[in-house]
């Protein structure tokens, strides 16, 4: 029994000074982000989305700094589990599989710069806006609830990302302010399709005429700055038979990211209202 006494009592005499050092980094970190978080909440000129964006680059960087200062301060005592555990390591590292294509998939997300806080992205047929980066996991706030709308749903959605090794990411918002937009309108053969053209390419031009000289302002800017080729600013339709009954009219435009679902929507009802209008009702 007293054997086991002097074992403990040499054993918590080797790790009392890593704990102690362990225990300081952690206070430090809580410290330094409690400090900054302060100073960052106490400036309101600096626009919410930005603080944001700093609070989580702090946030990630804080953690990553944690997690390298505690494998310093631990070193010895991992290299001798390391040693003296090898299967139980191996059997470690196929379980933490996931967490590995996580962190990996963040790495390809970082160096690639795929996508970033704030943009709107489509990824294994989730679609929404960027609200949350970490090391393991992505948070969006859904757009939808079909693939056409472009209105947030209220609900926020988390991926790993491990998705970014094995799926395409679909960034909607690369050409900055303006998007191209394009949007499907499904019309009877009632309606002669050169009619229909007419009509909706009227209502689009109509409804995009304020913002199409600083669209093809930025889609210049774009062009010089990427060396890539832009799509015309002027609305553009395209038309596809579906079958007998009906026929697609293909509208794409150049409009500011955030009046996508505005515009959208007073184009639909212009050349709805064009298109059919309403019978005389007698009294």
């Amino acid at each position: 029994m007293e054997r086991l006494f002097d074992w403990l009592a040499s054993l918590s005499h080797l790790y009392v000074i890593d704990i102690i050092r362990s225990a300081a980094l952690v206070l430090l970190l809580v410290v330094v982000r409690t400090m900054v978080m302060r100073a960052i909440s106490a400036n309101p000129n600096v626009p919410l989305e930005v603080r944001r964006r700093w609070s989580i680059s702090l946030r990630n960087g804080l953690v990553i700094l944690g997690l390298i200062g505690m494998v310093t301060i631990w070193a010895k005592q991992l290299e001798t589990i390391a040693l003296s555990m090898v299967a139980f390591a191996a059997a470690l590292v196929v379980a933490t599989k996931e967490l590995f294509m996580c962190v990996g998939g963040s790495l390809i997300r970082t160096t690639s710069n795929s996508f970033d806080l704030g943009d709107h992205i489509e990824i294994a047929n989730l679609r929404g806006r960027v609200v949350d980066i970490n090391l393991f996991s992505t948070t969006i706030m859904e757009i939808g609830p079909r693939h056409d709308a472009h209105q947030l749903t209220g609900r926020a959605v988390s991926f790993p990302n491990s998705l970014l090794l094995s799926h395409p990411v679909v960034r909607e918002n690369y050409m900055g302010d303006y998007v191209v937009h394009v949007t499907t309108v499904a019309v009877p053969y009632s309606v002669p399709p050169a009619q229909a053209e007419r009509l909706l390419k009227a209502a689009a031009e109509e409804a995009c005429a304020p913002h199409v000289q600083a669209a093809r302002q930025h889609m210049e800017r774009i062009a010089a700055r990427h060396l890539v080729d832009t799509p015309s600013v002027e609305p553009r339709i395209a038309i596809f038979p579906i079958d007998d009954k009906r026929y697609n009219l293909i509208l794409r435009i150049s409009i500011p990211a955030k009046d996508r679902h505005r515009v959208e929507q007073a184009i639909l009802h212009q050349f709805m209202c064009r298109c059919f209008p309403e019978k005389a009702v007698e009294q």
